[in-house]
């Protein structure tokens, strides 16, 4: 996609784009209602932000990453550009980039304080952490941040950190690395991966530097965290059926959900006791959604078209609502076909209510930022922060909506 056809997206009428994206995030979409207008809007140009090159589209680099410290206080970070100064022994293959960190009032609009971090990789480096701080990652090494924007040391990795999970309740850490693997409370010297080599993976209290289970093996195998274990998917006992299971760390699995799909469906934990199971698009079919609670019951169903994929979700730390965003592509396609910029046609973030599924709010996003990341939920879920039109808009959400109460069976009586 051309320079000018990113801008094209951004000038489109919101009505329409509204009523786009409430088609594409599924079927249950709501009757009409007033438009939430963003209480407030913070240009960002004047902070230095601009929007990356289309050449980036299908790369999914980590470019920008919004979140909220509390209800008043937003953390936008993003890469600026200019010339970095080379440092001493950097690894041959590093990809430095300079990242600009911002705390933003909400209430006025201003920054109130900014630094500049230096990452060496486009990877994703900011993940939420508990108590309105957020978990920074430079190179192999962990930190803590918060308002002041001081990264604090947490925990640093001798072998090469490759994937990291926050809980949605923020309470659990998973990371995997390459094996063999030492932690440090200091920074050590970083070892590049090599090609086949053995992984480790480790969970930990979010805070703690003491892990809580650990495995190993040559192929990744980090599952989705969940209350106080893990979740994965098995083979029902019946054709073309899967489970979801819960694994706790102390105790026996359990199963507490079942989907029927064609192929092995993904799950996604969307609160310390919902999770989804989100099945495959295979042959141009469309995603069937359903969420469980933990105790085994089905809330909701979905259906979430097959032309919007690379699916990124946000997570309210209450466990309230949810933000699911993924990207507009021009055709139907499947899970192994090949993306190309021309393909994408925008992207949209739908904000859910995480026990009745109830689509509280949808909006186009803008610039396409394929990673993600550029849609934030507050702590409580009651605010909404997106980078759209040139802004970070922020808006005010409607009280939750309880569950729906399942209508009650009727049994047929036979005659006598």
């Amino acid at each position: 996609m051309t320079r000018a056809g990113i801008d094209k997206l951004a000038s489109v009428a919101a009505a329409a784009a509204v009523l786009c994206a409430l088609a594409a995030l599924g079927e249950r979409t709501p009757p009409p209602a007033p438009p939430i207008e963003p209480a407030v809007r913070i240009p960002v140009a004047p902070l230095g932000y601009k929007p990356p090159g289309a050449f980036y589209l299908t790369y999914r680099l980590s470019s920008a990453a919004l979140g909220f410290f509390d209800d008043d206080h937003l953390l936008f970070t993003f890469h600026i550009g200019g010339l970095l100064q080379r440092v001493p022994d950097d690894p041959a293959d590093d990809d430095d980039q300079q990242i600009r960190a911002v705390v933003l009032n909400v209430t006025t609009g201003k920054a109130e304080q900014q630094t500049e971090w230096r990452m060496h990789d486009r990877s994703q480096y900011l993940w939420p952490y508990k108590d309105g701080k957020f978990l920074v990652r430079v190179r192999d090494s962990l930190f803590v941040t918060d308002a002041s924007l001081t990264l604090e040391p947490y925990l640093t990795f001798s072998s090469g950190l490759r994937v990291i999970q926050v809980s949605p309740d923020r309470k659990m850490l998973a990371v995997e690395t390459n094996y063999p693997i030492k932690l440090h409370s200091e920074a050590a010297e970083p070892q590049a991966p090599r090609m086949g080599q053995p992984i480790k993976v480790m969970i930990l209290p979010l805070g703690s530097k003491t892990p809580i289970a650990e495995s190993e093996g040559q192929n990744a195998s980090l599952l989705p965290l969940m209350g106080d274990g893990l979740l994965d998917t098995m083979e029902g006992r019946l054709q073309a059926s899967w489970v979801m299971r819960d694994v706790p760390f102390r105790g026996d699995p359990k199963i507490v959900g079942e989907v029927k799909s064609s192929c092995q469906p993904s799950v996604e934990p969307v609160s310390a006791k919902v999770a989804l199971m989100v099945g495959c698009y295979l042959d141009g079919d469309d995603r069937p959604v359903s969420a469980f609670s933990m105790d085994g019951a089905e809330l909701w169903r979905d259906r979430w078209q097959n032309r919007y994929v690379w699916g990124w979700f946000d997570t309210a730390e209450n466990g309230s609502r949810f933000a699911y965003e993924s990207v507009a592509v021009s055709r139907p396609i499947s899970t192994f076909d090949a993306l190309y910029p021309e393909d994408i046609t925008g992207q949209i973030v739908g904000v859910y209510d995480t026990e009745s599924g109830k689509l509280v709010l949808v909006k186009d996003v803008s610039p396409v930022l394929t990673a993600g990341q550029n849609a934030a939920l507050s702590r409580d879920g009651t605010r909404f922060a997106v980078l759209r039109n040139g802004a970070i808009e922020v808006y005010d959400l409607p009280p939750v909506e309880p569950p729906r109460q399942k209508a009650p069976e009727v049994v047929a009586k036979k005659k006598k």
